[in-house]
């Protein structure tokens, strides 16, 4: 069954007024498929695919390796090794070492060919196909290049070659085991071939709780879709879309989804996919690191719906500790009676349609004490965020906190007087990349406090 990626475009034609002819000069002999020269590239390629994973890649132009109904350019030589050395490090390598050969090497395609083009016809182009799990192509390699993000990570609208590559694999993979009963009626809006219509736009396609247009297609896409986006556009752009959708429906559709495709590659191939994620991401900030998306970036996204903090956590600071301290103590005291527990969620109003309001939310067991606050983040590798009190809202939860308010000021006060820059801590605490997030004091750089992450 072949497997196709197809985009509308636009094909303008441009008339010459004039036309100059002139010999071909060009020995067609020299091009014999049958009589070339291993060079180099042929060696390195036997090395790296053919010997170890009995994996053919095939870039000498061979017009019936593709549609022959349509237009197609051959790939250029220079281009052929820097995308194979992405497709083992950001495809193959991940699987090989968490399932090992003897799980992948049956069940890998045995031949990738690659075009310098995608395939043209009048009103269609094609960026990547796959035969019946034994060849997939890939297209437009001429114009990739590993120090452009798009080029590595593609868009919803163009997925580039590791998408690719991810999603055809997860064809094969529900071709061995067939994707769990159910999943299509998560999301019963397919639309067949239709999906490429007007009609479709990638905020219809999210309304209804598709992760793209493509995956309006069928049940089979669908899921394919949700496993390549997952596994190269990683669990922080995922939780980014997810949590701007402005419908719960939609939202509780994708994550019901994304439960499935955690579930199937336990249950269906023993593997656990949020390591293969992790693994996955990491090749490609390895191998490409123009993908890193800085940590304030993916906040201003929306990746996150806010954090929970624990002051006896181990390594919060000690001005943050007092602080909390403090205000845990007068909070105790007879004027108030309200022993706030030591943890606190710094949470999005909605993070939709805002990322700019924030709830600050204490408790003492029986009640809750919440403040509005605006967050000002800037984005970037040495991204802020900056808290100021806002107005509060009209529930009993912002009464007490107008009651308790006094008594938490010096918490209060440690979180809005400072500019904090957020990252990841895991030279603190090792192994907690993408769990926990840091907030360190702008005016000496050191971790002021940290939360595990909402998602």
């Amino acid at each position: 069954m072949k497997k196709i990626y197809l985009y509308l475009i636009l094909l303008l034609t441009v008339m010459a007024s004039c036309k100059k002819e002139q010999a071909l000069n060009v020995d067609i002999t020299k091009s014999n498929l049958d009589t070339y020269a291993k060079g180099e590239l042929d060696d390195w390629l036997e090395t790296n695919f053919l010997n170890p994973y009995n994996m053919e890649i095939l870039y000498r132009f061979d017009r019936y390796q593709a549609s022959i109904d349509k237009e197609i350019a051959p790939v250029m030589e220079d281009k052929v090794r820097p995308i194979m050395e992405g497709v083992n490090l950001v495809f193959i390598k991940p699987y090989l070492e968490l399932a090992g050969k003897g799980f992948l090497l049956p069940i890998l395609p045995k031949e990738i060919a690659l075009f310098g083009s995608g395939e043209y016809s009048d009103d269609q182009l094609t960026l990547g196909t796959a035969d019946a799990g034994r060849q997939i192509n890939l297209y437009v390699v001429n114009s990739y290049d590993k120090d452009d993000v798009l080029s590595v990570m593609g868009t919803p609208e163009r997925p580039a070659a590791f998408h690719t590559m991810h999603h055809e694999f997860a064809h094969i993979l529900h071709q061995n085991v067939p994707v769990p009963p159910g999943y299509e009626e998560i999301s019963s809006s397919y639309v067949g071939s239709a999906w490429v219509g007007s009609g479709n736009t990638t905020a219809t396609a999210k309304s209804l709780g598709f992760i793209t247009r493509y995956a309006r297609n069928n049940k089979n896409e669908d899921f394919a879709e949700m496993i390549a986006t997952l596994l190269v556009g990683g669990q922080d752009q995922f939780d980014a879309y997810v949590n701007t959708a402005t419908s719960e429906t939609a939202i509780a559709k994708l994550r019901a989804k994304e439960q499935v495709v955690v579930d199937y590659f336990r249950n269906g191939h023993g593997l656990d996919f949020r390591n293969l994620q992790a693994k996955v991401r990491t090749a490609i900030e390895t191998y490409a690191p123009v993908t890193i998306v800085p940590v304030p970036t993916w906040l201003s996204r929306g990746s996150y719906k806010g954090f929970s903090v624990d002051k006896n956590a181990d390594s919060q600071s000690s001005a943050f500790v007092t602080a909390f301290n403090s205000a845990i103590a007068a909070a105790s005291s007879p004027q108030y009676d309200s022993p706030i527990t030591p943890t606190f969620e710094l949470v999005f109003a909605n993070p939709a349609v805002n990322r700019t309001a924030m709830i600050l939310k204490f408790t003492d067991g029986t009640y809750s004490y919440w403040y509005n606050m605006t967050a000002t983040v800037t984005t970037g590798a040495s991204g802020t965020i900056k808290l100021v009190r806002a107005a509060p809202g009209t529930t009993a939860a912002y009464g007490n906190g107008t009651f308790l308010q006094a008594a938490v000021a010096p918490l209060l006060d440690y979180l809005t007087t400072k500019t904090f820059k957020v990252n990841w801590i895991e030279d603190v605490l090792p192994g907690s990349r993408s769990t926990l997030l840091g907030f360190f004091d702008q005016s000496d750089s050191k971790l002021g406090f940290y939360g595990r992450i909402q998602r």
